[in-house]
């Protein structure tokens, strides 16, 4: 399984929904879950060993975008 589709299992556990997608918008996320964006990020940098900086995810707009940014955070830090 790829980084990027490990972290959408994350996010799709975290939210208990499968039918979550990489197409899924943050903002669907946060009006149709009871999820709290901080804790959703927290819980892929511990997954991951990253950590995500603000910057980053403010132009996150999908799920997919997100899990590109978690693997690509986690590659950085395999290769230090």
């Amino acid at each position: 399984m790829s980084p990027k589709q490990e972290a959408l299992k994350v996010i799709r556990d975290q939210l208990g929904d499968k039918s979550v997608s990489f197409n899924t918008t943050m903002t669907e996320i946060s009006e149709e879950f009871d999820t709290d964006m901080l804790a959703l990020v927290e819980s892929l940098e511990t997954e991951f060993g990253v950590e995500l900086s603000e910057e980053l995810l403010v132009e996150v707009e999908t799920v997919g975008e997100l899990c590109s940014v978690v693997a690509r955070a986690a590659k950085e830090s395999d290769d230090e």
